[in-house]
């Protein structure tokens, strides 16, 4: 069956695609380079523009045909514009008119939004106003320098989902920043994208399982400090300029409600993992500023399991601790003691750079903190208003993310994508190690540290250095196998893909993702159990990224699993015992091999193994049916080796 699609959805979906991978920030308001397919008259051309004051303002090239054009800027979106010139036929190309930087010394100069509201927006610049300490913020000019949100290096529009009571979605400083699921043919009561969710074009509502967003006051709010459109000569900016908010319905009183909610976030990003992005959203934080005051992550183990759900999949979760003076590592909370890695505490600092009298600290539940105290951002009714609580520290860590993302070098991106689980932890350590450490924090968190976003971007966007290996071995065990390597130079923040291939097979299978540093001195390793081991050869190498996020790969190792690489006695199981417990062993070369019991003053209770056995894996039963309750020793000898271990009977 051929669907037919109407044609002003062809135009959304088309204009979603040149939204995607288009936008920019780094050029002249109001001006366009174009080149057109032939000769043509100018001021023909400029009267279908009447709206626009198009001007020609310079010929740039007269055997190329390219002029640089001037618009009114003024209430416009400059990519609506760009791409609505791009559709004229006698246009060949159009861009904007960029700004270009000398390739010296590397400077970061912060850049400045033209939001009239921008200078009370202290937790992204503190200058001193209003009594603030400078320089007790996020560092966000300096950070923009760098990104401002938006698209990835390899192209995927970042997303940030906000859970939350709703959010207006026609305010006139976020209409152009709410994500839209174009996917999905709005109101039409059919599930087009087959994510589970009908008519779920602008988000989800999980309080009533619609898609229809409530207008929230503090959803608002919320969205406008992830990302209010910035530097565009509208009230305020938001940690990102660009970046894509999904609204979703689901902050409550009721427990299943939040679960519905995060349950829509994984399943949009999922669907984008699962289809290299063709559907779904590359959703990279969540945000959540709600929770249950008290509360223990053992009675709650389905919400605390949601984040790792959602960190499997690539996503870290920023979650509001509670506004209370608690320490949470004693009296607990939901979800800020849940114990996910994913999911990342935050707590509510001042425009001095202090701790909120009334929010909640932890040394181990914890993590940092965010400008929390006294922030101004978009409201109900287009509107702006200034509130105070963990609530508004956390979206300052949620949009920080996002903003990492459109910092991030190729090399980062491409090992977040290889494995978007273990990325995530990369990108959250980064985060971490960014913080701006401060006295107020100190002891009481697990960072000790406010954000930074400026820190965070700066070591995101530099590169991973590759790595040179000088050694890689595989030594096979009784269940599985242990490798080691060695790299020639340090290096940090690299990464391996451990990869298997069996003799009978024809595809290489990724087993595992190893992450951390590496020095000259240090050997790597890396063991895990095989469920599918069976006698035969196996091989083995690593893939790791290049400088230019380019994959290469290691020398492959050979390793026959039917013999060990190593002499080995491995602790009985079960133990304790009663009476029945098994002991494995292997011997990498035939031997005479003897496996006795001894009780705790040296007398011998059991032979179980006195006999030549070949190289092999081994696994012997012992019955202590006989025996008394206590604590025996295993030794195994075979030729010179000799190998002890303890083990208890319990009857």
């Amino acid at each position: 069956m051929i669907t037919r699609i109407p044609l002003i959805l062809i135009t959304s979906a088309l204009l979603f695609t040149v939204l995607s991978f288009a936008q920019e920030s780094n050029y002249i308001k109001g001006e366009l380079i174009i080149q057109f397919k032939y000769e043509v008259n100018v001021e023909e051309f400029k009267a279908g523009y009447d709206d626009l004051l198009l001007t020609e303002s310079r010929l740039l090239s007269d055997r190329m045909n390219i002029w640089l054009f001037s618009y009114d800027a003024k209430d416009k979106d400059d990519i609506q514009v760009k791409f609505r010139v791009s559709r004229d036929s006698r246009v060949k190309a159009v861009q904007f008119n960029h700004i270009l930087s000398l390739r010296d010394e590397t400077v970061w100069d912060p850049l400045f939004p033209d939001d009239p509201q921008f200078g009370s927006q202290w937790g992204l610049h503190n200058t001193g106003q209003s009594g603030g300490t400078p320089d007790a913020d996020i560092d966000a000019p300096e950070a923009w320098d760098i990104a401002i949100g938006g698209v990835t290096v390899l192209g995927d529009t970042i997303v940030v989902a906000v859970v939350d009571g709703g959010c207006q979605l026609d305010h006139p400083d976020l209409n152009q920043n709410y994500w839209f699921n174009w996917n999905e043919i709005p109101n039409n009561s059919i599930d087009d994208d087959s994510n589970g969710y009908v008519d779920d074009f602008r988000g989800w509502n999980a309080y009533d399982n619609s898609q229809n967003i409530p207008n929230d006051s503090h959803g608002t709010h919320v969205c406008g400090i992830a990302g209010a459109t910035g530097n565009n000569s509208t009230g305020v900016s938001g940690v990102n300029w660009n970046v894509k908010v999904m609204p979703i319905a689901g902050a409550s009183s009721d427990e299943s409600t939040v679960v519905a909610a995060y349950a829509y976030a994984l399943e949009l990003r999922t669907q984008y993992n699962e289809t290299n992005g063709q559907l779904g959203a590359f959703i990279v934080s969540t945000n959540s500023s709600f929770g249950v005051d008290l509360g223990q992550p053992a009675n709650y183990p389905i919400w605390c399991a949601m984040y790792d759900s959602l960190g499997v999949q690539g996503i870290l979760s920023p979650c509001a601790t509670a506004n209370a003076n608690w320490d949470i590592d004693v009296v607990g909370d939901i979800p800020t003691a849940c114990p996910s890695d994913y999911m990342v505490a935050v707590t509510n600092t001042t425009r001095n750079d202090l701790k909120n009298s009334n929010a909640a600290y932890g040394l181990t539940t914890i993590d940092l903190g965010a400008p929390g105290t006294s922030i101004l951002s978009t409201y109900t009714g287009s509107t702006y208003n200034t509130l105070t609580g963990t609530s508004m520290a956390t979206p300052m860590v949620a949009g920080a993310i996002a903003l990492m993302f459109a910092a991030s070098d190729s090399s980062h991106m491409l090992q977040y994508k290889n494995d978007p689980s273990t990325g995530a932890i990369m990108f959250r350590d980064i985060l971490f190690d960014a913080v701006d450490s401060i006295a107020a924090l100190q002891g009481i968190t697990v960072t000790g540290g406010r954000l930074n976003v400026f820190n965070a971007a700066q070591l995101i966007s530099s590169p991973v250095v590759p790595v040179e290996l000088v050694s890689f071995t595989v030594i096979p065990s009784s269940n599985g196998f242990l490798l080691e390597w060695k790299t020639a130079t340090e290096t940090n923040n690299f990464g391996f893909d451990v990869e298997k291939l069996k003799e009978s097979n024809l595809n290489w299978e990724k087993i595992a993702f190893i992450a951390g540093h590496g020095t000259t001195t240090e050997t790597k390793n890396y063991s895990f159990i095989d469920d599918e081991l069976s006698g035969g050869k196996y091989f083995f190498r690593l893939k790791q990224i290049d400088y230019n996020g380019a994959f290469s790969y290691s020398g492959i190792v050979e390793a026959d699993a039917s013999v060990p690489g190593e002499f080995s006695l491995e602790q009985n199981y079960p133990n304790p015992f009663n009476p029945v417990t098994k002991i494995k062993f292997s011997i990498p070369e035939s031997s005479i091999v003897n496996l006795k019991v001894y009780d705790v003053i040296g007398n011998e209770v059991a032979t179980l193994i006195h006999e030549q056995k070949d190289a092999g894996f081994y696994e012997v039963e012992f019955n202590a049916e006989k025996l008394g309750s206590g604590v025996y020793f295993y030794t195994l000898k075979a030729g010179s080796r000799v190998a002890s271990k303890k083990m208890i009977l319990i009857k």
